[in-house]
């Protein structure tokens, strides 16, 4: 079987070559420039770009046809395509690859909506991938993907809410909007949408609280596996991995830098984690 995602999984070019996963990119839009999501520009460099410019990004989905191309050479050889995507509250790409599946109705193409994004859909990319590599059959791991999508957590914090704000994926965190002098948001997506969990005064605060949700969520015995992801922020990482990796049944799937399209919507100084129960 072939698995297809997109840009906004964010993982690396190792990843992707070593579980031999197909990426459609999404595009990234500031000023009068405009950049393939991966293929054009590198995170950090696009970190320095974004925090220097005045312009405000944004970013388009691919369309239809660009998904047909991308599941052509796998269905024409009877290969089974599995095409998981960024959130469909977060991003037309779903619908486009959607779109795409029904060019296919003699093929087996099934496409899934994580309700994810970024560090939440590589760490569903990479299981299903482990999970594809050890001989389960194609709906089988169609099946848990799919189960993925819900049983996944996502906790992230951004500098600023503008970034969602302006970009239309705030979500139900509007909430926070307005109250924002020297809080750090704690944000969290359910059902693929960006919903507030908590105002924060500092950044060591927040901290604590991400090692609280993950220590209670291992305090049943769980085993826990974990992804990280960071933008300019590399620092800040480092140190909450730490300190989460000292906890009992934690295991870590994969640390990630935010990409070009993820931060567009977030901003710099973006990070969160993603975890769920083995």
């Amino acid at each position: 079987m072939k698995i297809i995602t997109d840009s906004t999984a964010d993982l690396s070019r190792d990843l992707y070559q070593k579980y031999d996963i197909g990426m459609v990119p999404l595009t990234i839009h500031l000023g009068e420039r405009t950049w393939l999501d991966f293929h054009d520009i590198e995170p950090d460099e696009y970190y320095t770009m974004l925090r220097n410019s005045k312009a405000f990004p944004t970013t388009s989905q691919p369309s239809p046809q660009d998904f047909i191309d991308a599941f052509t050479p796998f269905t024409a050889r009877g290969e089974p395509v599995l095409s998981i995507h960024i959130s469909s509250k977060l991003s037309g790409t779903y619908q486009s690859a959607a779109l795409a599946r029904s060019h296919f109705p003699e093929a087996r193409v099934e496409v899934v909506d994580s309700l994810q994004a970024s560090l939440g859909l590589g760490m569903i990319l990479l299981l299903c991938a482990e999970k594809a590599s050890s001989g389960a059959s194609f709906e089988s791991v169609v099946d848990f993907a799919r189960g993925l999508t819900r049983r996944i957590k996502t906790y992230f914090s951004v500098d600023s809410l503008e970034y969602l704000h302006r970009g239309g994926r705030i979500g139900k965190a509007q909430a926070f909007l307005g109250t924002l002098m020297k809080i750090k948001p704690l944000l969290m997506l359910v059902e693929g949408e960006v919903q507030p969990v908590e105002k924060i005064r500092t950044t060591e605060r927040l901290l604590n609280r991400f090692v609280e949700l993950v220590e209670n969520e291992a305090r049943e015995g769980s085993r826990l596996q974990l992804s990280v992801a960071e933008s300019d922020n590399g620092d800040v990482a480092t140190g909450l991995l730490e300190r989460l990796m000292k906890i009992p049944g934690v295991s870590l799937v994969h640390r990630c830098k935010l990409g070009g399209v993820i931060t567009s919507h977030g901003g710099p100084g973006t990070f969160g984690i993603s975890f769920v129960k083995a």
